[in-house]
């Protein structure tokens, strides 16, 4: 009887604290308005916490941050309101293991939450870090970095995706494979079409029909017609 009873309050307190956080985090969330053309955000109570001041906001805070837009101009805020990166760039994405894509200029590099640019301004195109790793792209070719630049794996690439599991699709001439974090092809590129790997698994299609692979290359279920 005792162990029942105590079975019940560890699950009681078990609910009581997933519901004390999920609260936690629901009082934290800000909500987008909009007045007289400039937005800014209130809370949950409906308190203003950030006055209307911004022409667009993009996206929802990550990381502490959100994208906000004056004078055709990109920056961050954070939940205070305060501008912690000017509003300097043609465009900006989302922060990412502490690092954001920014744009000037037709250049893409990476700025961390001070502001800093630590990786320059140098490349055609990039997307934001997975798995430690961004796709970038140089002479019309994609490549990878590590978050402190690094080219570790060089253009060589028709196209290419994000890094999962610590594989990344990437497309070699009309076929796709998958590629290390040390720039070996660990899977043939002999697919039409793939997806990143997601629990240990990755869809990928080969002469119109469609499977899933392990992270050795081999069938799990399929390849079969939809």
């Amino acid at each position: 009887m005792k162990r029942i009873i105590l079975i019940f309050a560890c699950s009681a307190l078990v609910i009581s604290s997933t519901a004390a956080l999920g609260q936690s985090r629901q009082s934290g969330r800000l909500y987008e308005v909009k007045r007289q053309g400039k937005v800014g955000f209130i809370n949950r109570q409906g308190k203003e916490v950030v006055p209307p001041r911004f022409d667009d906001v993009r996206g929802a805070f990550t990381e502490g941050m959100a994208r906000v837009q004056l004078n055709d101009r990109w920056g961050f805020m954070d939940k205070t309101g305060n501008l912690l990166i000017p509003t300097v760039y043609e465009d900006a994405d989302d922060f990412s293991g502490g690092l954001a894509r920014v744009m000037v200029k037709g250049k893409w590099g990476f700025v961390d939450r001070s502001g800093r640019v630590v990786i320059p301004l140098d490349f055609d195109d990039a997307d934001s870090f997975s798995d430690g790793m961004a796709r970038v792209k140089s002479g019309g070719l994609w490549g990878f970095i590590d978050t402190t630049g690094k080219k570790t794996i060089p253009p060589l690439y028709k196209d290419s995706d994000d890094f999962r599991e610590g594989l990344a699709p990437v497309k070699e001439g009309k076929k796709w494979g998958y590629v290390n974090k040390k720039g070996l092809m660990v899977i043939k590129a002999s697919y039409d079409d793939v997806r990143p790997f997601s629990e240990g698994l990755a869809r990928v299609e080969i002469d119109g029909k469609k499977g899933y692979i392990d992270r050795n290359g081999v069938f799990v279920w399929g390849p079969e017609k939809d």
